[in-house]
């Protein structure tokens, strides 16, 4: 398994220069709010995990790893490593971040731990729900498609959504429907938080099997 993440990761070598893009994207984001900043970074060093995909595509590598010592479990599981590793030093930077983009962002609101901490559950939960989506349609198609159907549409879906629920709150619920959520969630943080990480922990398990069954079954 750790084999397969080294592979992996030195897969992204002509990739890994696009990493110091992130900062200057999350500096942005954060001069309008910094609370923003660590599902941002999250979703964008998380988006990353495609890039082994895309390589493993060009080179035909698929047929390469038949002729390794290595199971088709363990690239599975190296993928699903890289991609929660990512994750994590996604939620580290946008939390770093933080106090630096403070200084300037247009909003001062500034999470104490207890909002930080639903931040990265929220975060969780969005990488679980983008986990379930993406890979195995990946593993099954191959990067090509799988990208389109698996990383495109929903990545679409979630910002129409937001939309959708924002002009409900301006046209139907006077403002005050997202208000309520927030109200909500901060008199019960720790069992909302607790709620998004089970549910994005359930998420990515039900990614993980699937793309195990569905990469099994797979032929090259």
């Amino acid at each position: 398994m750790l084999r397969m993440l080294r592979l992996n990761w030195s897969a992204m070598k002509c990739y890994r220069v696009r990493f110091l893009i992130i900062p200057v994207c999350l500096f942005v984001i954060g001069w309008f709010s910094s609370i923003f900043l660590v599902p941002m970074g999250a979703f964008l060093l998380f988006s990353f995990s495609l890039n082994p995909f895309a390589v493993e595509e060009k080179g035909d590598l698929n047929r390469l790893y038949l002729t390794l010592p290595v199971d088709r479990q363990a690239i599975v599981t190296g993928r699903f490593l890289l991609s929660f590793l990512l994750f994590g030093a996604g939620v580290l930077l946008g939390l770093a971040m933080m106090p630096l983009t403070n200084l300037v962002s247009f909003s001062k609101w500034y999470p104490d731990f207890k909002w930080s901490l639903a931040l990265i559950a929220f975060s969780f939960l969005f990488y679980g729900i983008m986990s379930l989506a993406m890979y195995p349609l990946l593993f099954k198609m191959g990067y090509q498609k799988g990208k389109i159907w698996g990383y495109y549409v929903p990545a679409v879906l979630i910002c129409l959504i937001y939309i959708a629920v924002m002009e409900y709150d301006i046209l139907v619920g006077n403002g005050t429907f997202i208000l309520n959520l927030l109200v909500y969630a901060s008199e019960h943080i720790l069992a909302v938080s607790g709620g998004m990480f089970a549910m994005g922990g359930i998420l990515s398990a039900l990614s993980y099997f699937l793309s195990l069954r569905l990469y099994g079954r797979r032929e090259f």
